[in-house]
């Protein structure tokens, strides 16, 4: 039950960080440098938990489901793509970026699409 409780809470302060972005004065798109910065935090939070230190599996849920998860779902496509190619596994990690590329881009024709229904 706790695992819940810490992706919700991480979820929020992600959702709650993504937010304040906006008010950032960065000069270029924003969301482009949040998917960047979540890919990177994402990413080394994973290393870090796997090759140097041991987290608390509760801390994990928690800065990765959740904080990274709220701040940006790109980050978690981008380790699970990483996590592939480190396996050998090149044309699943290919089907897989491409076919969540191309199918979320199409999901967003198929929302819109729906929305214009009501």
């Amino acid at each position: 039950m706790f695992k819940f409780l810490y992706v919700g809470l991480g979820g929020a302060l992600g959702a709650i960080l993504r937010y304040s972005f906006y008010f950032l004065p960065i000069p270029y798109n924003k969301t482009i440098f949040i998917n960047i910065l979540g890919a990177i935090i994402i990413g080394f939070i994973s290393y870090f938990t796997k090759n140097i230190k041991i987290l608390d599996h509760g801390l994990i849920l928690f800065l990765t489901t959740g904080l990274c998860g709220g701040f940006t779902t790109f980050s978690t496509f981008s380790l699970e793509t990483v996590e592939l190619i480190e396996k050998n596994q090149f044309i699943s990690a290919s089907l897989y970026s491409l076919g969540s590329i191309v199918l979320s881009i199409i999901g967003i024709y198929i929302g819109y699409y729906l929305a214009k229904l009501f």
